[in-house]
Order: C-alpha cells, then structure tokens, then sequence
C-alpha cells in the first residue's frame, strides 16, 4: 500500500501546485524528448520545472483533465542535466515548494505544509490498509448517507494534504475517523444551569429536548442525578474535545465546586462524517455537528456564535411562509439546517470550543444519498468511480440507450435539479451558498438526480444588492449571522464553490469514465449557461462564467503555504484565490440573444 499511497498523494499534491501556480506543461507523445518518451510508454507527461536544481520533473498521465484532475500512472522522473535522478516523494515535494518560498515576495516557510503532506500520506496509507477490502464497494451505486459519508478515502482531489488532522494521536484515528468506519458516542458534562447558553429556532430549548430522547440511554444512577439537579443541563461534547477541555483552568475549578459533573460517554453511537467532527446516526433524531480543536486540512474546527445565529436564523427562514413559498418554486432543493445549539458560559461569555451545534436529521438508511465529493472520488486502484457503477444499473433498465446517451442525461438531469434552482434562488432572492463538493448532498431516485441537499450554514450567504426581501423578514442575518455580502464577493465565491469546485467535479469524475468527453459536457454546460442568461440577462455571475477567460479559484495549497485559517481569518482575508482558464469561456459576439 505505500506506493500506491505514495502515488495517490503526491497526485494529489502536484494537481493542486500545478493549477495554483501555473507551473507545468502537458507533453503528448512526439512533444517528448526519446528518454522522456521511454519513461512515459505513450501517455502524456505532465513537466514541471524545478529551478532550483536545475531540473524537470515528469509525470506521467493515465488520464488528462479540461478541468484540472490528472490522474497519475506513476510516480515521477526527475531528469537533471540529461542524468535522471532519483528523489523520495517527500523530497520532490519539499523541492517544488521550496521554488514558491524562494520566489516568495513575503516570507514563507514550507516545513508546516511538508508536515502536513506526510501526515496526510501516512493517513491515507492507514486507510488503504484498513479499507482494502471495502475498495469495490466505494464506488458501488447504491449507498446509504452514512455510507458515503465514510467512503470518502482519498479526500479532496485538489488540496495538497487533505487527511491532515493536528492534534490526533494513536487511537483517535480508528475512533473518529470515517475512512476507518468510526463510531462514537457522545460524552456529556452535566453543567449547572448558570454557565449553560443555548439557543433553538423551535419552540423547545434544545437541553429538554436532548433530556427527553437521552434518558432511554442512561442508567438509573444517571436518572437519579437528572431528579435531584433539576437546576442542571446535559452538555453534550465531541470525546476528543472533552478530553482537551479537561486541562483547562475552569474545568477543575466547576468540578471541584459541584458546577459540573462529568458524565463520559453516553447514548446513541454516531458515525464522523467526512467533515470529521460531524457526526451522524440513524437512530438519534439529530446529527450534531460539536467543536473540535484539531486543525483539519486548512483550519481548526471549532464553532462560533455567528454560526449558531445563522443556523437558527436560517432554520426560521426556511419553515417560514416566505421560505416554504420558495421551496415550492425549488422543488428539488433542499436544506439540511442547524436549527439549534448549547455550549459552556464562563463569566457570561461563551466558550466557542464547546459549542455543540445540532443539525437535522432527514435520511434513513434506505434513501440514496451521497455527498458529491464521495460520488465524484476515483477507485483507490481501478480505472473506475461510481458513475461507471451508476450507469451500468441505469442501462440495465434502459438496455435501447448507449452509455454515452445515459453519461450526458445524467447530466442534464443534475444541472435541472441544481443549477436552475440555485440561480433561481440567486437571483430572485439573493441566496448562496458555498456549495463545494463536501457540502453538496445529492439524493438519487432510479439512479438520477432527484433532489440537492445543502448543509453547512458557514457558508450561506444573503447578496446585499438582491436579499432586500430576506432581510426585511430577517434583519439578524446581516446583525448577528454576519452572512451578508456584497454582489462582487459572492459571484466569486459563488462561481468558485459551485462551478470550479462541483460541477468541474462532476465534469471530471463522468470523463474519467470513458463514455463521453469533458469536452462534451463543457459544451452543454455552456449551452445551459447561454439559456439561463436569457433568463437572467444582467446578470454578471453569469457574464463572468461565460465572457471572462479566467475564473477565480481557491488555492488550498496557497492557503495552507500562507498559514492562513478559514474560520477565524476576516471573510476578505480566509483563503488565497488565483485567476485559472475557463473551460466555459465563449466569444460574447458567438452568442446570441432572443
């Protein structure tokens, strides 16, 4: 498992450097030099200089992206000076890093990213080991949401370390990682009613309510304990964060004056999902989604109060008249909410490590629900990904269609149910939403898109120049959610998130099946795109889809180079964004208006 492990992350890291940086040609066959083309038996080869050392490296493609992700044959060869040489893939990505923070107008330091990207590697490796046997069933058809959840394996194909977690060690990797099928419970404090805040959207405060549906699981002691301190409230915390919570001052100061009781672990058993700290289960009537202070991929995941505001607010919106008028338009959208959360006050200020957020629970093991990202993710060592799967069992039942024919109505069919609502919604409403591949949920009836699910209120946003009616009914969401943002911010955010990251997604992982090109669907994309923009003809997300020759991309590797985090950084300030080739780009005299 460690070459392919190898293999797989350093695919992961030079996708995200060469599109980042600009850094690398394709070379086809009769482009290659006669040793280049001894090493690459006829496949393409991707080059990347390293200056450095005076040196190209070389890697060989088993399949070339429109749309961003190579697939790697093998490892790379490094030729200096006419010599090939031979260098570890943690030396190859040290060298390539190292040309950034040598070019670097601003001091770098690449040995935290180098860090990472080994970490990440040697996870990934731990997951191939463990899931070994489970690899066909990865991108089987038909899975449950928790499922997919936990089969996501390799990660986010474009981020340069993405198995990543700072701060577990031994255990906590089995415990509360989805890609080694973890399962947890919750451990709970029992915290006097002074240092509780809370919050719900609905009628109830969410403490009774987890009391009511808790007790079926505690002991009798446990019961005794909820009579006699009827004055104190069940905190509910991920494990791992209530063990780093325990070396706080505070805590043994509430322990040891009978503020807090520390219960352990108790009630149902929750699944990680692939954010990690989210965590599922059929049988509790919520997922919960509780702060966790390990830095995962780009940023330490630890919830904050505009957070829980958003997600009441949200909520609220969405089970008004005025939001369930514009679900009836968007039939095949819907949302995943976070109507409700608690966490630890000391000294009247809430503690953000111990914000546990409750999020609804809507699937059952039955429906087919699957994250894009999961749908999107490569077998770990075949040529194949759920859509071969998919539409094998679409062209049992459509035996009169080629595959090529159900590839492309497939398509058509997500871009219905997804994209004409989410433009709806933006345009009549003002909504986004950071709709990137893990956020995006796509439930499957028959094997086609039926509905789009979207989760994760961090990432919705109000435009403030079309959200006048929202924020008439809901002013909180631009006082105290801080989700409002102006039009130019959000067309990036948006174009990046839903066409760069899910839609390319999904573009690539069809292409990479073989039955129709990625050029193919760019041109029904576009076809798509022109129609809608007769719909919406001032429209400048749809403007710059179409007439900008670059569109902006998050650079993760960028990013995490810059030691930047997304959740604390100012919204301007989270990430690094670079202008890449649209493959969506058409001349605006080729089009033509009704």
């Amino acid at each position: 498992m460690q070459s392919l492990a190898n293999r797989l992350a350093i695919q992961h890291f030079v996708n995200a450097y060469t599109q980042e940086t600009g850094r690398g040609h394709l070379l086809n066959k009769s482009q290659q030099s006669p040793h280049q083309q001894a090493f690459s038996q006829g496949l393409t080869l991707l080059s990347v200089p390293i200056h450095s050392i005076q040196a190209q490296c070389d890697f060989p493609l088993s399949y070339v992206s429109r749309v961003g992700r190579h697939r790697l044959h093998a490892l790379p060869q490094i030729t200096i000076q006419g010599q090939i040489k031979t260098f570890s893939p943690v030396a190859i990505v040290g060298l390539l890093l190292e040309e950034l923070v040598f070019e670097s107008s601003i001091p770098l330091d690449a040995a935290s990213l180098v860090e990472k990207w080994i970490q990440s590697r040697d996870a990934l490796q731990q997951f191939l080991v463990q899931r070994e046997h489970d690899f066909d069933d990865l991108v089987k058809a038909g899975q449950s949401f928790i499922e997919t959840e936990q089969a996501l394996i390799l990660g986010h194909s474009m981020h340069p370390a993405p198995k990543s977690r700072t701060g577990f060690v031994h255990e906590d990797w089995l415990k509360f990682s989805p890609e080694h099928k973890g399962q947890t419970q919750l451990h709970y404090w029992f915290v006097h009613q002074d240092y509780i805040a809370e919050g719900s959207a609905t009628n109830e405060e969410i403490s009774e309510e987890l009391k009511t549906n808790l007790q079926w699981y505690l002991s009798e002691n446990d019961l005794n304990l909820l009579k006699t301190h009827t004055e104190y409230k069940l905190l509910p915390l991920h494990p791992w964060q209530a063990r780093y919570l325990q070396s706080k001052p505070w805590f043994e100061r509430l322990k040891q004056t009978g503020q807090l009781i520390d219960l352990g672990l108790r009630g149902w058993q929750f699944f990680p999902t692939t954010s990690i700290r989210t965590l599922a289960s059929f049988s509790a009537p919520w997922m919960v989604k509780p702060s966790l202070s390990v830095m995962i991929t780009n940023s330490i995941r630890v919830n904050l109060a505009k957070e829980c505001h958003r997600g009441e607010l949200t909520h609220r919106l969405w089970h008004s008249e005025y939001g369930q008028n514009i679900l009836k338009q968007c039939p095949s959208l819907n949302a995943v909410n976070d109507p409700a959360w608690m966490a630890l006050k000391i000294d009247d200020e809430v503690v953000n490590e111990s914000i546990c957020i409750f999020r609804d629970q809507p699937f059952h093991p039955q429906q087919q629900v699957t994250c894009i990202a999961s749908l999107c993710q490569d077998h770990p060592s075949k040529s194949l990904n759920r859509f071969n799967a998919l539409f094998a069992k679409i062209a049992k039942t459509h035996s009169d269609t080629d595959f090529s024919e159900i590839a492309l109505d497939w398509f058509k069919r997500f871009l219905e149910v997804s994209l004409q609502p989410l433009m709806y919604l933006y345009h009549r409403y003002g909504m986004a939403f950071e709709s990137h591949q893990q956020n995006v949920l796509l439930e499957m009836e028959n094997n086609f898109p039926k509905t789009l699910w979207l989760r994760d209120n961090q990432g919705f946003y109000y435009i403030e120049e079309f959200a006048t009616e929202i924020l008439k009914v809901l002013p909180e969401l631009k006082e105290k959610a801080f989700a409002v943002g102006p039009k130019d911010f959000v067309d990036e955010r948006f174009s990046y998130y839903f066409f760069g990251n899910t839609l390319f997604g999904i573009i690539n992982a069809i292409g990479a099946t073989g039955y129709i090109t990625e050029d193919e669907l760019l041109e029904h994309l576009k076809g798509f795109l022109q129609d809608l923009l007769q719909q919406y003809p001032e429209s400048t997300l749809l403007q710059g889809l179409l007439f900008n020759e670059t569109l902006p991309y998050k650079g993760n590797l960028l990013t995490r180079l810059h030691e930047l985090d997304e959740l604390i950084a100012p919204v301007e300030h989270q990430s690094v964004y670079v202008q890449l080739q649209n493959p969506l780009f058409v001349e605006q005299k080729d089009v033509s208006y009704a």
